[in-house]
């Protein structure tokens, strides 16, 4: 029987025969579908209802694969947007859970980056539809990401390769070390882990490693020198490394060109950490370090103290004799006062800033202590960039009228983020120019552009809009700035009252919860909540991910060494490793073992070592959990693939516990790398556990899989 024939064109825009189609692509299986399209019309795969959605959409939507696999060989256009809502068929795949039709979309080319009316793209879905208790805290444990031109080995990757999107430095997350602060500089980078201790890497030449020579570090060293003090606080700059610990002490290593150290009598260059000398600092506690490349700045609640080359940035004049370089600790005069209590301070190369808890910003440079501003309560951080140096104190280093203008950022509890350039005149707000509102968490500057990392996880990096733009343009900015605040009223009080920052989303950040880049904008960092920290049973303790175990009360445990005189049966590996055993223990602890041993069975009876199919390091994890109901090789051990092994073999010899210890260990080190392949493995042996923890992990981190795929 002849199909027939459908009573329209190529260019039907029939409202009803796009109900038709769509009640059929809702309704229908995948070939009813199929049949129908080729005859009902003969725009069936493109024609739209009232809202705009054509078949691609809601096939995408209802999960038809087959159905869209072949629309797509028809070529209808996959980034088509409905009128509602402005999503595509990636848009629905995603919303809908359907991630097979997601992974077809992917493969043709459709982007993840396409956003939709209200500026979310497909992969902005992924991560708002995490579960509410899933939020980012700086105090997770974390993975370092970095990228950039890595010209000195700065990165951390163990190579001179620039990277054009974060990556993980996977040494920490190897070792199971979280870090809680990065300093990125021209020649090293300096991480400061969750235990207090300090990590440098980069070009060693001067000492600004701290290692005890100037050898230079492809991936992050500890500094040994500081391993016995447990660290709160870095600050690094171009030639030299400052390190504050928990006690109040300070250490300093690396250049000491610009008597920056702060050491007595002033070294040419330091490269293991020397303690500046409390005696300078009139007892005070240092409660916080900054680093530009001429000076340090330490303070404490009452205090500020400035050392180095006296270009302006120190908060006091020159000195009458003539001496360029302030070597030890120096009291800034200027806020030393009963009604001043420090709050923040932050340095560049040429400037100082200092904030109040009153809210007072005072700005070092010039010579002369500044207030800029005043009653700017509840700032958690302040960063500064540029300043101009007097080139007269140091020709040899220092050009005229060099340098950049000085711009200031502060961010306060509520997540608003303030500027001050010295083209302005006054602190302001900054405003977003993006399609939705985003909640800033943290911040960090160069002397290009601002780098930010919002509550939900995500990063952006930030540039100002240029003063003279189009008409065109000024109109675009102002929606964008309509949108993405409601208190903004009018040209004039977004002109006055407001910086504009165009907003530009970073790749690959799905968990952030800090971010920081050098000052001359060329490498990049950016901390992530570890993607294990949400699974079910998975606790962050004692600085370590543990899986939570259920206590199983005192066991006895037996001793393959002991009474060896009494083994009665040999174990042997494929590999020829001999172990004794005793027939008595192996046949109570396990069925395989007592069906082979205490039965009519040659191995009964014979006198030979048994040989077993299996390698020795697996037969002897198998042999100590039999005696000791516990398997400590496999809660140490880091190589996924020897867990993998001896999970195979407790699921042959049905060892149900020692599966399961296995699949505990295995979750712990759940990466996104190797999350796809444990699924398949757990699939494959029936391990539920396991399983069920893939797919979590997978479910929570699909954004970050999705855009690495």
């Amino acid at each position: 029987m002849n199909s027939p024939m459908p009573d329209c064109t190529s260019k039907c825009r029939s409202l009803k025969h796009a109900l038709d189609v769509l009640s059929v692509v809702t309704k229908g299986s995948e070939n009813q579908i199929k049949a129908f399209l080729s005859s009902h019309c003969y725009n069936a795969a493109t024609i739209k209802d009232v809202f705009g959605r054509n078949a691609l959409h809601l096939v995408s939507s209802c999960g038809k694969k087959g159905v869209l696999d072949w629309l797509i060989q028809k070529g209808v256009d996959l980034l088509v947007k409905d009128k509602e809502s402005g999503w595509t068929a990636l848009h629905r795949s995603i919303f809908y859970g359907h991630i097979d039709c997601v992974w077809s979309l992917l493969k043709h080319g459709v982007s993840l980056y396409i956003q939709d009316k209200e500026g979310l793209s497909a992969l902005d879905l992924v991560m708002k539809d995490r579960p509410t208790h899933v939020v980012f805290k700086n105090t997770d444990p974390t993975d370092v990401y970095t990228w950039g031109d890595n010209t000195n080995f700065t990165l951390g990757h163990g190579s001179q390769n620039s990277k054009h999107h974060p990556e993980l430095v996977d040494l920490f997350s190897r070792s199971g070390i979280y870090i809680k602060q990065v300093v990125l500089c021209k020649f090293h980078s300096v991480f400061l882990s969750q235990k207090g201790q300090v990590y440098t890497c980069g070009h060693g030449p001067g000492g600004r490693l701290g290692h005890g020579d100037e050898q230079t570090c492809l991936v992050p060293r500890l500094v040994e020198g500081l391993s016995g003090h447990n660290c709160s606080q870095v600050a690094a700059a171009k030639d030299h490394t400052v390190v504050l610990t928990e006690d109040g002490y300070v250490y300093t290593f690396g250049l000491n060109i610009f008597h920056q150290l702060g050491i007595i009598p002033p070294p040419s260059s330091c490269n293991v950490p020397r303690q500046i000398q409390a005696k300078y600092l009139k007892g005070r506690t240092i409660i916080g370090v900054a680093a530009g490349r001429f000076h340090t700045v330490l303070w404490a609640r009452e205090a500020v103290y400035t050392m180095g080359l006296n270009g302006g940035q120190l908060g006091y004049l020159l000195d009458p004799n003539g001496e360029k370089c302030v070597t030890a600790p120096r009291q800034v005069s200027a806020l030393h006062h009963k009604d001043i209590a420090l709050s923040l301070v932050a340095a560049s190369d040429g400037a100082t800033v200092c904030v109040t808890t009153r809210g007072d910003v005072y700005l070092l440079a010039d010579y002369q202590c500044k207030k800029m501003a005043s009653k700017q309560l509840n700032l958690k951080k302040v960063l500064v960039s540029g300043g101009h140096m007097e080139y007269k104190v140091d020709p040899e280093h220092l050009k005229e009228n060099g340098g950049q203008n000085i711009c200031i950022l502060a961010m306060d509890g509520a997540g608003r983020v303030f500027c001050w350039r010295s083209v302005n005149s006054s602190l302001k707000q900054c405003r977003w120019a993006y399609p939705r509102q985003v909640f800033i968490s943290d911040i960090a500057l160069n002397r290009n552009e601002i780098l930010f990392v919002t509550k939900d996880g995500e990063g952006f990096r930030g540039r100002w809009f240029e003063e003279k733009r189009k008409s065109s343009e000024k109109k675009e900015i102002l929606s964008n700035l309509h949108n993405s605040s409601s208190d903004v009223s009018c040209v004039s009080d977004i002109n006055s009252v407001y910086e504009r920052i165009r907003l530009e989303k970073l790749t690959f950040a799905h968990r952030a919860v800090s971010v920081s880049t050098d000052p001359s904008g060329c490498n990049f960092a950016i901390l992530q909540s570890d993607p294990k920290t949400r699974l079910d049973g998975v606790r962050f303790e004692n600085e370590k991910i543990n899986v939570i175990a259920k206590k199983t009360g005192n066991k006895l445990k037996l001793s393959q060494r002991k009474c060896s005189f009494l083994c009665d049966v040999t174990m042997k590996s494929v590999d020829g490793k001999e172990f004794p055993c005793h027939k008595c223990v192996l046949c109570a602890r396990l069925e395989y073992f007592h069906s082979m041993l205490s039965s009519s069975w040659i191995e009964a009876s014979s006198c030979a070592a048994l040989e077993m199919p299996i390698h020795s390091d697996i037969l002897k994890v198998i042999l100590d959990y039999l005696y000791t109901d516990e398997a400590v090789v496999i809660k140490e051990s880091q190589n996924v693939d020897f867990i993998c092994s001896v999970l195979v073999v407790a699921d042959q010899l049905l060892i149900t516990r020692l599966k399961e210890i296995c699949e505990v260990a295995l979750t712990e080190k759940l990466m996104l790398k190797n999350a796809a392949m444990l699924l398949e493995f757990a699939a494959m042996y029936n391990a539920k556990q396991l399983k069920l923890s893939c797919l979590q992990f997978i479910g929570l981190n699909m954004a970050a899989l999705l855009e690495a795929r």
